[in-house]
């Protein structure tokens, strides 16, 4: 091209002649005659290359037509009937250079979303340090693509209670709720999908939606850039948070931390026009829709049946209610964080979420009563093997063991005691009654009456409310008499 525009600049503005041009230049004339009389720069058009695979071009094309993910390896493959035995290298060039004609790439619409009107959710996965212990966990993201404002909180896994309680953490913390909400294809909510947009929602998903109300729409199966805000976001947690590996105490500690870091990045943040994610965020939620006054529960419901141990299986995981629940029907409501489980309307137990196979999440307190009976099991149930007690206990135990005939059922009555009075007031008595070497059961309910009755009442002397009775004098009485009266000399 800098030969062109020199034989164009010499002929054209320095007048030189064409002959000339080609001797100081060293060209043929009809060379210089072309450069002059052609108004563009010369293209360089390189002949094709010849390829092994050109006479099964088209079969290869076809391959990839029908199947747009069909990989260079198992071309290969199929072509070793038909060409033999060819390069890797070949076959990997010659297959990416027709995808490319093949596959043409996609284009999108640029859209603009109303302040208050959209968010989209989506889930990410990162390994975190929680006291120690590595874990996978699952983190739910929130944004408002208006606004370009992120929310973000954590779950040790992805289920529908904890998509459910992220979307109304998310309403929470943006101070509001939006006319549509935009998801992926989840399980966790749809669990069907129709022709077009047309999806059937799970129940519980249905209702929670309707209680708030939104609109749920979701992306086309394999689509997942309709939703790009939210996959942007995913990568922009993962990467501000996550990276390097966090550790944390707790769960509350992970999720306090995820929005410390989210918050102080949102002035620095800036949208196209100039403002920053927290003003944008700002006005945002001034059309935001204020939140239901009956907010509808995060959970998944289940049908179980109690067992004869007073034990409940959910997701290989146990949890024990009341032991006089035992062979009911029960409803277990999993939620993010806890179970509860419900004998008709009522709960009979709450417990701590587990999520390792095979835990057992007892509460000794459910089998206590069976336990005042069959006090010979008290040295094996498990609900007590793991019940960390103050040292108190033990020594209690002990010295019923040696006093008594039945020392585990008394024990047990005991421990029936923080039923009904703060634990700490019992451990008192217990220790109290070890103190006065009365280690029973009648001996600690009575110091519980005392602490519960306070100290007795300081009464005045009575010559001080009743001044004439201290002239009142009482003889000495005579003892003898008495001695006389018991041995009848009287």
């Amino acid at each position: 091209m800098s030969q062109w525009a020199e034989i164009r600049h010499l002929h054209l503005v320095e007048g030189v002649p064409k002959k000339e041009i080609a001797r100081r230049l060293e060209l043929d004339v009809k060379t210089v005659r072309r450069a002059v009389d052609q108004p563009t720069p010369p293209v360089r058009v390189s002949p094709p290359r010849v390829s092994s695979l050109d006479p099964w071009r088209d079969q290869i094309t076809q391959w990839l037509r029908d199947d747009r993910k069909l990989t260079a390896k198992r071309v290969r493959r199929l072509l070793l009937p038909l060409a033999g035995a060819v390069s890797p290298r070949t076959v990997r060039r010659y297959v990416a250079a027709l995808r490319r004609r093949v596959t043409s790439k996609e284009a999108f619409v640029h859209r603009s979303v109303a302040p208050g009107t959209t968010m989209e959710v989506d889930f990410g996965e990162a390994w975190v340090d929680i006291a120690g212990t590595p874990r996978k966990v699952k983190y739910l993201v929130a944004t408002l693509p208006y606004s370009n404002a992120y929310f973000a909180k954590a779950y040790p896994v992805e289920r529908l209670e904890s998509l459910l309680d992220g979307i109304e953490s998310a309403f929470a913390y943006f101070g509001g709720v939006v006319d549509r909400v935009v998801l992926d294809n989840t399980s966790l909510a749809v669990k069907e999908i129709l022709a077009g947009r047309d999806r059937v929602l799970t129940e519980a998903f249905e209702a929670f939606r309707g209680a708030y109300p939104f609109r749920a729409e979701f992306c086309a199966p394999a689509k997942g850039w309709e939703k790009g805000s939210v996959e942007g976001g995913v990568k922009y947690v993962r990467g501000l948070v996550f990276r390097p590996r966090l550790a944390v105490d707790s769960w509350a500690a992970l999720n306090a931390t995820l929005l410390t870091e989210l918050e102080a990045d949102l002035p620095a943040r800036h949208l196209d026009d100039g403002r920053s994610a927290e003003e944008a965020l700002a006005l945002e939620r001034q059309h935001l829709r204020a939140m239901p006054k009956h907010l509808p529960a995060t959970c998944r419901v289940v049908a179980r049946v109690a067992d004869k141990f007073g034990h409940v299986r959910v997701e290989h995981i146990t949890y024990s209610v009341p032991i006089r629940c035992a062979y009911q029907p029960v409803w277990v409501k999993l939620y993010h964080d806890r179970v509860a489980v419900a004998v008709g309307a009522d709960v009979v137990a709450e417990h701590g979420r587990a999520f390792c196979r095979g835990s057992k999440v007892l509460d000794p307190f459910h089998v206590l009563p069976l336990l005042e009976r069959k006090h010979r099991a008290v040295a094996e149930a498990t609900a007590l093997i793991d019940w960390r007690l103050a040292p108190v206990w033990q020594q209690v135990r002990d010295e019923l063991a040696r006093h008594t005939r039945k020392p585990d059922q008394e024990w047990v009555r005991m421990l029936r005691l923080m039923e009904t009075h703060p634990a700490a007031a019992v451990e008192r008595a217990v220790t109290t009654a070890l103190e006065r070497q009365s280690p029973r059961l009648e001996t600690v309910r009575l110091i519980l009456r005392q602490q519960q009755a306070g100290p007795p009442p300081v009464c005045p002397p009575v010559s001080e409310v009743h001044p004439e009775l201290a002239q009142i004098t009482v003889p000495v009485p005579m003892l003898a008499a008495y001695d006389a009266l018991v041995e009848g000399r009287c």
